[in-house]
């Protein structure tokens, strides 16, 4: 009986006792912004509590560009951390789309990170006393009905959120993850599950996915998932989850396991973040290299978006700035100006609002040695921005 119970690790029980922070909804009772992430609090009908987020956006965040959304559960334990490793792989070493973080910290962990109510204690046996640590178990359903019909449309209606949802969690949150995938489909696009808790309530979600989980119901799903150095039970059950998974075998999804052995159950997020953000975008960004360069046209350019999109679900187009900077490195090899062009009226594809790209395709309309299609970008580029004295003189300065 031990052995097919909830067994509570320490880091478990470490967690469950992690603050309760006061914590969200329709009116915004807070907002503090420390660094780069902002700290908001509102009050959550369907919880009746008020609950606390923090968001964190792309630095670069412009007009006319959308970017993916990752929920992440213990954010106050994981926020600090996963936010500075999305800041450091979108930003400056750009592997993967800009995100918009959003972290929701606790105010009952043991209540809103387990899917059903469970006192069975590690010993196996119910605990009916006053302290049992799953007294208050089973509210997962109510907080995922919290997150989808409250803090959702409290970030898309504020952010320049992309249809695309990631939700990531550890331990607890790890299972919390699963639970949504398995009974809450199209929820999200992406899961992060580490060291997820699959003991809980004598392994019931495991149960329920070896079902359950069908191709049918659950298809286009990606799910990375882990664990560390934890006893020999919890490893059992995360092998089974990773054999389960491998047998249904569901249309276009993907499935990643990755075993941490040489970290602990605490340690482990470190690494699994960043290895499940690399596992959902392996193949984001162009490679920016000087072998790239002497190779790249527009057409490579378009493909490799419109591949993206059809990955994703949604258009995902370049960052503004990232074609204009490699058709200016481009456009100083002069057997490649015309890629440049190429580059630059692709890019004005994507923002024909942009003044900029106008005028630098200008600019490089010069450097070919064509004034006559320079003085019109650059003149559509002052339509775009009539204030722009120095762009009237580079205007002025073209023979007539």
């Amino acid at each position: 009986m031990k052995k097919r119970s909830f067994i509570l690790s320490t880091a478990i029980i470490l967690f469950a006792c992690i603050s309760s922070f006061n914590f969200l909804n329709a009116q915004v009772k807070d907002s503090v912004k420390v660094s780069r992430i902002e700290i908001k609090v509102f009050h959550s009908r369907i919880l009746s509590e008020d609950r606390k987020i923090y968001i964190q956006t792309p630095s670069y965040m412009k007009m006319n560009e959308t970017y993916p959304v990752l929920y992440l559960l213990d954010a106050e334990a994981q926020m600090a951390m996963v936010a500075g490793q999305v800041q450091y792989m979108s930003e400056s070493y750009p592997i993967i789309p800009g995100l918009i973080v959003v972290g929701i910290a606790n105010t009952d962990r043991m209540r809103d990170l387990t899917p059903t109510h469970s006192i069975l204690g590690a010993d196996g046996k119910p605990d009916t006393s006053a302290n049992s640590v799953g007294r208050n178990s089973g509210g997962g359903e109510k907080f995922l009905q919290f997150i989808k019909e409250e803090l959702m449309p409290f970030i898309e209606g504020r952010y320049p959120t992309a249809p695309y949802k990631i939700l990531a969690g550890h331990s607890l949150g790890g299972l919390t993850a699963v639970h949504a995938m398995v009974n809450h489909p199209g929820m999200f696009n992406s899961y992060i599950a580490l060291s997820p808790s699959l003991q809980w309530d004598n392994q019931n979600l495991l149960k329920q996915v070896t079902k359950e989980f069908r191709n049918d119901k659950n298809p286009g799903q990606l799910l990375f998932f882990s664990d560390a150095s934890e006893d020999a039970y919890f490893h059992q059950n995360i092998v089974k989850l990773d054999s389960v998974m491998r047998q249904k075998n569901i249309p276009n999804s993907r499935v990643k396991y990755s075993a941490y052995p040489g970290e602990t159950h605490v340690s482990e997020p470190i690494k699994g973040f960043y290895d499940g953000l690399r596992f959902i975008y392996p193949d984001w960004w162009l490679p920016m290299n000087s072998a790239f360069r002497k190779t790249v046209t527009a057409q490579i350019v378009k493909e490799h978006y419109d591949k993206l999109s059809a990955t994703y679900g949604y258009k995902v187009i370049p960052l503004q700035q990232e074609i204009n900077q490699l058709a200016k490195a481009v456009r100083n090899d002069p057997d490649k100006i015309a890629d440049a062009i190429a580059l630059l009226q692709l890019n004005a594809g994507y923002y024909p609002s942009s003044s900029a790209i106008q005028e630098l395709l200008g600019e490089t309309y010069i450097k070919a040695g064509d004034n006559k299609n320079a003085l019109v970008s650059y003149n559509n580029a002052l339509k775009l921005d009539p204030a722009n004295e120095k762009l009237k003189e580079k205007i002025k300065s073209i023979p007539q």
